[in-house]
């Protein structure tokens, strides 16, 4: 029944696209209220319950730390079950840049490609990566040529 109420919770999403911003990643807002709710339900849940529990097992100065540990527990529980309910919408596709589309990029961000070439030539790091990523040729032919 549970399942059911995700299915139909991430159709209603789907065709709605509501969705918000938080933290740089794009959510749909009942995902995050549900995935919330949860996590502090079974993490302060496992706290209590610890509470109730552990005098009668453990010493009475243990107590806390047991059911601190007992709270944790549950926010892992929380995180693995909120993982299997909320699995990522996203479909992530990858193109070639190409010369044309890595200027278009740069105008849509309104920076100047030379500007750029002439920061990130002396950075090694960022260098590196772009070549790892094999787009630093790229980069370089449009950045690297003097703009009239």
């Amino acid at each position: 029944m549970e399942t059911d109420m995700v299915r139909n919770e991430q159709q209603t999403a789907a065709s709605g696209k509501e969705y918000i911003e938080i933290l740089g990643d794009t959510v749909v807002p009942v995902r995050i209220l549900s995935a919330i709710v949860i996590s502090i339900c079974l993490s302060i849940g496992g706290y209590f319950l610890g509470k109730s529990i552990f005098p009668k097992i453990a010493e009475a100065k243990m107590v806390g730390s047991y059911s601190l540990l007992l709270g944790i527990a549950g926010s892992v529980i929380g995180l693995i079950l909120c993982a299997r309910l909320f699995k990522p919408s996203r479909i992530l596709t990858e193109d070639d840049t190409s010369k044309e589309g890595l200027e278009e990029i740069l105008t849509s961000m309104q920076t100047d490609p030379q500007a750029e070439y002439e920061l990130i030539k002396d950075d090694p790091v960022t260098k590196k990566e772009m070549e790892e990523l094999g787009i630093w040729e790229s980069f370089k032919n449009s950045g690297g040529r003097k703009q009239p």
